[in-house]
């Protein structure tokens, strides 16, 4: 299968380039460096009953959801743009190369590349927070680390599919951006478009079925079906780990209304839905490339 031939030769290239070295150290930095901070200021404080309790959700939704996304898009959005530019993609297809096995073969080493540091500096993170007798929760650690491996790995493959679709490089970067800028900062104006479409076309939902519609399609984001995902692991409830980032009267409203989540907010149905982007950009990307011309 000559898709492996081309993952492994795009991680010896990124090892080559410094890409993996200059990756290692932004992650060490994030996670090392939080896990640092964290516990020498409980230990400055005289201790505490800090747990990764507050550690995981607070790292995860609030900078994890922020820098991976954008890291993953920068290592991938031009492999295979940019190849292409440089006439090198040409070259690759004369050896016994599919434009399938490109595209794979360039999702799998990008994921690599990214995933690897990631790994490295949350278990590194981990070893430091349990120094300073911050309990880490292992089982519930392990599925953050996987549940961050698989956010970075999401956004490689919608980069991927991005740079196998696009004409130019230009348009590669653009396209991811711009992709990254509505997953996390656009998606909350779901609802808003929701309101429009049902008072454009008078059909009279209930504020309460707006509400359901609007949950339902916020975790076909991948940025907040991981986030989502990491709350759940330490809420005490699906229903509140789905009302994350809802406040006040709101979230009182529809605790009140649902009572409990129905079974389109269960865990499994939003993992579903974040693991459908480890492959739908990807195989989109795919398609186009299959007949363009190069």
């Amino acid at each position: 299968m000559t898709w492996q031939a081309i993952a492994r030769k795009d991680f010896q290239d990124a090892v080559r380039s410094k890409w993996l070295w200059a990756l290692s150290a932004i992650f060490f930095g994030l996670f090392v460096g939080s896990a640092y901070l964290i516990g020498s200021g409980v230990e400055s404080s005289g201790g505490g009953s800090l747990t990764a309790e507050v550690f995981v959700p607070t790292l995860g939704n609030r900078v994890v959801a922020l820098v991976v996304p954008i890291v993953a898009i920068v290592v991938a959005y031009s492999s295979i743009i940019g190849e292409r530019e440089s006439g090198s993609l040409k070259l690759l297809l004369s050896l016994p190369h599919s434009r399938q096995d490109v595209v794979a073969g360039k999702t799998l080493g990008r994921s690599t590349v990214l995933a690897l540091p990631i790994l490295v500096g949350m278990l590194l993170a981990a070893v430091v927070l349990a120094l300073y007798g911050i309990d880490v929760g292992a089982l519930k650690y392990l599925a953050f680390v996987g549940l961050t491996l698989l956010l970075g790995i999401v956004f490689v493959n919608v980069a991927v599919g991005v740079s196998a679709a696009a004409s130019t490089n230009r348009r590669a970067m653009l396209g991811t951006v711009g992709l990254y800028v509505v997953f996390t900062m656009l998606w909350t104006q779901v609802r808003r478009v929701l309101l429009v479409f049902n008072d454009k076309l008078g059909l009279g939902w209930e504020n309460i079925t707006l509400v359901k519609y609007g949950l339902f399609l916020k975790y076909f984001n991948p940025v907040r079906a991981y986030e989502t995902l990491v709350t759940r692991l330490y809420a005490d409830s699906v229903l509140s780990a789905r009302l994350y980032g809802v406040r006040g009267l709101q979230r009182q409203f529809i605790s009140k209304e649902l009572g409990q989540a129905p079974f389109y907010l269960s865990d499994w149905v939003v993992l579903a839905q974040f693991l459908l982007w480890l492959l739908v950009p990807a195989a989109l990307g795919y398609l186009v490339f299959r007949d363009a011309d190069l």
